[in-house]
């Protein structure tokens, strides 16, 4: 298969969404998600599984075109230490093994999801021990938090693996650049999805979700942040890189104006 886009999280949601978008303007997607209805089935809640799914991909695809981190678990995922295997491990790790495929591919690019909960949480210790690489320290400081409320457990990892999702993009502009491979990640605000349905159906985390200010429309539907995501894989974007973009209706300019 030649210049495959490599989607994570492809049976639902944005990812599928994202799938059906490429799909139907004929461009060659390469699925992977633990759903056994994707090309690549894999958990990339292990280490195996990630390495299968980039060993897989590249089986398919050599050099793919495109590569889309998106695959993450909720906030009330009942395993918040999945969510940092998940929501961090799955796409650092992925991204880091996709770059030297995608500079053999002239339009080389990749897209990593965060969400708006990058503008409104994270633990800022957790953050640094991602991105530093000290899992370990990592999941001992979400142990603290877990041991005292689990709900807040699963947002503290949430947010601060989309937090470091959005850093890692800007952190690795230049490496990436240099291997002429473009970066760019998407975050997006109340998306219609399931993940979404189960936030809205959570006593203790509905209230939040509600009170989020939105600027235009209160939310949109998956296949509205999948057309700025393809937009972000084509070469009318071959100018934008390192950039974060959130994709939420305004949300984030209201919660933090000043921050540019």
């Amino acid at each position: 298969m030649q210049d495959a886009v490599i989607i994570t999280g492809s049976a639902g949601g944005l990812g599928k969404a994202l799938s059906d978008t490429l799909s139907s303007n004929g461009s060659n997607v390469i699925g992977i998600d633990k759903n056994t209805s994707a090309d690549i089935t894999a958990d990339l809640s292990t280490t195996h599984g990630r390495q299968l799914a980039v060993s897989s991909a590249l089986d398919i695809c050599p050099h793919p075109k495109a590569v889309v981190a998106n695959a993450g678990l909720s906030p009330i995922h009942e395993d918040p230490f999945a969510i940092l295997e998940v929501n961090w491990l799955g796409v650092k790790e992925l991204l880091d093994s996709f770059l030297y495929p995608l500079s053999g591919n002239r339009a080389g690019c990749a897209v990593a999801i965060s969400s708006i909960g990058a503008a409104v949480g994270g633990d800022k210790e957790l953050i640094n021990c991602l991105l530093e690489g000290r899992i370990s320290e990592a999941k001992a400081n979400l142990n603290t938090v877990l041991q005292s409320n689990a709900t807040e457990a699963g947002i503290v990892a949430y947010s601060s693996c989309k937090v470091a999702v959005a850093q890692y993009v800007r952190r690795n502009t230049k490496l990436w650049g240099e291997n002429g491979v473009r970066l760019n990640c998407i975050a997006p605000g109340r998306m219609e999805t399931a993940m979404l349905d189960g936030l809205l159906s959570h006593d203790e985390i509905a209230p939040g979700i509600e009170a989020l200010p939105t600027g235009i429309i209160k939310s949109a539907s998956a296949s509205k942040v999948a057309d700025v995501v393809a937009f972000f894989l084509s070469d009318q974007s071959s100018f934008i890189h390192g950039q974060v973009l959130y994709v939420d209706g305004g949300s984030e300019s209201l919660i933090r104006p000043n921050i540019i």
